[in-house]
């Protein structure tokens, strides 16, 4: 939804009055003194004329020149001090308020609210939306109030302007209207193209963020990349560039007709006053303050004009943010108390189709199956058959397009989703640790509130302790060096054993691991298969493998082919089947059989 720019001013203001009600003050003085510092800078030039024009005695006059230069530097001072503080408090609004909004409203939607390509441009465009001072939500705030400060200058200068030279109304109405039209023509055009301009910074941030990604570097140097990413980076700048320089051309027509019609205006608006100066219809003094008068009203004009443009530029950004905290999830927020659960659970999808968006055809159709209460299953398969998507539906990172999925006879989505993930414990193939502590990535929370015996006891499981015992902070030691520059980085097969030491400390009742063993040697993979009995013990669990040797020790096997479980059963019963489950095996039986030949 597009929201009106008056609309978007009024919810932007919302936030930052609620959050720091003192800004009214600040707007309100600095409101004041904008108006009345040119205004007397206009008075004293005028008045000084006067004086001088009419004999004053020059007691009079100093005394006049104090007093004004006074009042005018008091008014300047509050002027500025007002401005750097409600500026100051735009930023923190920003940086409290509508960041943190933002984010949180990332770690709480669907999933498949941050995943796809499509949400993934307009996130990013929320985020552009609050990253710098002078764009998106900031400007807003920040251009609102020049906007009406010059719009009411404008106004007081208008009727000044109209009772000496009313012509002169007439080419800056022109001149307004004119210049409205051709900005409004360059604003549309930069709405356009804002999608190119954020495809572009996007591109171009995850470029940079990737060459100076030490996990990348060896592949770079290998490869000789460098030498290709430099001519990515040159290409994307010169895009960026050629988009620039074409809106800047839809702004420069716009601002030319400015220039001309401020000509036009200063010529005849300085030559009709010079004739009643001559004609001795105003005096030398009313001639200096219409003079001011004139030259102001350009000022609020021009004020006023950039404003606008701001505001409108700002209005696309503030639309782009508010449309990504509009999208909603689709999981409820109904409580179902663990009470009424009994372990361990049963689970059940019941016709479950889902398909990925934009896709031609589903991942899952139709689907359905029982897990009994503590029963272990292993879903194989070939790529892309819906191993992983199963895990993801009942993890309630999906939701189904049809059909039901079931806990213990409850459908998951009566359930507050926060309570149901706590079911969960997951290993997914492709989790990448958080750079803080051992400890802290193991218990996902604060040093002082972890259960030190459990998450021991979830370190010896995953056959980790040897190796945190071996390193000087032991479990104090952070991933990566983000944050320390003593920090490690683990191996593919250290990373898997600590996401299991997560999942085992967090002790949920159903246990799910993605291809665990991936990046294992064949020793710890091993351990991993004797002990796996002690690892899910009291727990509903799934094993996703394409190792088919590795689901021997399952109650039942689920062979899934494009999204259908075309086999069922035991490691023996789907040997005896004789199908594709066989099939599958016998090929990798063969090629281990053949490395033991070889040696």
């Amino acid at each position: 939804m597009q929201h009106s720019l008056l609309n978007n001013i009024k919810y932007v203001y919302k936030e930052s009055f609620n959050k720091y009600p003192r800004v009214k003050w600040f707007l309100l003085i600095n409101f004041i003194t904008e108006l009345l510092v040119p205004l007397f800078t206009v008075l004293i030039t005028t008045l000084l004329v006067y004086f001088l024009t009419s004999g004053v005695e020059i007691t009079k006059y100093v005394l006049f020149i104090v007093g004004f230069s006074f009042a005018t530097y008091f008014l300047e001072t509050l002027r500025y001090w007002s401005y750097l503080r409600y500026t100051f408090e735009n930023t923190f609004t920003r940086n409290s308020n509508f960041l943190i909004r933002l984010a949180n409203h990332q770690v709480t939607t669907d999933y498949i609210n941050i995943e796809t390509i499509k949400r993934r441009k307009t996130i990013s465009q929320a985020f552009e939306a609050i990253s710098g001072n002078y764009h998106g939500i900031e400007m807003l705030l920040k251009q609102t109030p020049l906007f009406f400060i010059n719009l009411v200058g404008l106004v007081i200068y208008g009727v000044l302007i109209a009772i000496y030279v009313p012509y002169i109304l007439g080419i800056l109405f022109i001149m307004t209207i004119v210049n409205y039209f051709l900005t409004k023509r360059a604003n549309n055009f930069l709405a356009k193209m804002k999608h190119n301009l954020n495809d572009e910074f996007n591109e171009k941030y995850y470029l940079s963020k990737d060459t100076t990604n030490p996990n990348y570097g060896k592949d770079i140097r290998l490869y000789n990349l460098g030498k290709w990413f430099d001519k990515l980076f040159v290409n994307l700048t010169k895009n960026r560039r050629n988009v620039i320089g074409n809106i800047e051309k839809k702004f420069l027509f716009a601002n030319l007709s400015n220039t001309i019609f401020l000509f036009i205006r200063d010529f005849l608006g300085y030559g009709i006053l010079l004739g009643l100066v001559i004609n001795r219809q105003i005096d030398l003094a009313t001639f200096t303050f219409l003079i001011g008068i004139v030259a102001g009203f350009s000022m609020w004009l021009n004020g006023f004009t950039q404003a606008f443009n701001y505001l409108r530029s700002s209005n696309v950004s503030v639309n782009n943010y508010r449309e990504c905290l509009a999208v909603e999830s689709g999981f409820n927020k109904k409580c179902i108390s663990k009470n009424n659960l009994t372990y361990p659970l049963t689970i059940e999808f019941k016709n479950v189709t889902f398909a990925y968006p934009d896709a031609e055809e589903p991942t899952i159709n139709n689907l359905s199956f029982i897990i009994k209460p503590g029963e272990k299953i292993a879903l194989v398969g070939s790529n892309g058959a819906g191993k992983t998507t199963i895990s993801k539906l009942l993890c309630g990172l999906y939701k189904p397009d049809d059909g039901v999925i079931s806990v213990n006879n409850y459908d998951i989505n009566r359930f507050n989703i926060d309570e149901y993930m706590s079911f969960l414990s997951v290993v997914f193939q492709d989790s990448e640790p958080l750079s803080l502590t051992i400890e802290n990535i193991i218990a996902c929370s604060k040093s002082d509130d972890i259960n030190q015996d459990m998450m021991w006891e979830a370190i010896r499981k995953s056959g980790l302790k040897e190796k945190i015992m071996s390193l000087n902070n032991k479990e104090k030691t952070y991933i990566t060096q983000v944050f320390d520059e003593s920090g490690i980085r683990p191996s593919g097969g250290e990373i898997q054993k600590l996401m299991l030491a997560r999942s085992l400390y967090k002790n949920a009742p159903i246990l799910i691991l993605d291809e665990p063993t991936a990046a294992l040697d064949p020793i710890a993979e091993e351990k991993l298969y004797i002990q796996y009995k002690e690892l899910v013990e009291g727990c509903t669990s799934i094993f996703i493998s394409h190792r088919l040797s590795s689901t021997k020790f399952c109650d039942r096997i689920f062979y899934l082919d494009e999204g259908c479980i075309t086999e069922e059963g035991s490691h023996r019963e789907l040997m005896k089947l004789n199908k594709q489950y066989r099939e599958i095996f016998d090929i990798q039986a063969k090629y281990y059989k053949e490395g033991v030949e070889c040696e």
